[in-house]
């Protein structure tokens, strides 16, 4: 069970700066704040959600330092005299790549998620065209 979803080392290999363990443990706050999940739950995330996530803590770890009131900023949308700038909800507190990295996560982009469970096959495959044997013409819910 791990503590963060990457570690001091992949943020050097990924986002090409050097954090120690505090600041990436900041990030790893950051990150599970938005992903709603945690590090303990890894057994029951697939690769590809762990990969990503992992992208996101290294690039939120590298961007952090170069951010002194991250964690003192206001809600602000638009700034400048006569100049409006528009942000999304998470500009100010967190980075452009674990940003893209995070709507790579499979629960985030549809806003749900199936854990397996423990028990579960890892490689439960449903056929398509569902022509698993049923009444052909029984309606199914997807």
């Amino acid at each position: 069970m791990p503590d963060t979803w990457a570690t001091v080392a992949d943020v050097k290999t990924y986002a090409k700066a050097t954090v120690d363990e505090d600041e990436l443990l900041s990030a790893q706050a950051v990150i599970d704040t938005y992903a709603g999940r945690l590090p303990m739950d890894a057994d029951r995330i697939g690769a590809r959600d762990k990969y990503w996530l992992k992208l996101a803590v290294a690039y939120q770890a590298a961007w952090q330092p170069a951010q002194p009131d991250q964690f003192e900023r206001q809600d602000i949308t638009s700034t400048g005299g006569g100049q409006s700038t528009q942000g999304t909800e998470t500009w100010l507190t967190l980075a452009p790549h674990a940003t893209q990295a995070l709507r790579r996560v499979s629960w985030i982009g549809s806003g749900s998620l199936h854990v397996r469970a423990p028990a579960e096959a890892v490689d439960r495959r449903r056929d398509v065209y569902g022509d698993d044997g049923d009444d052909p013409g029984a309606w199914r819910g997807i």
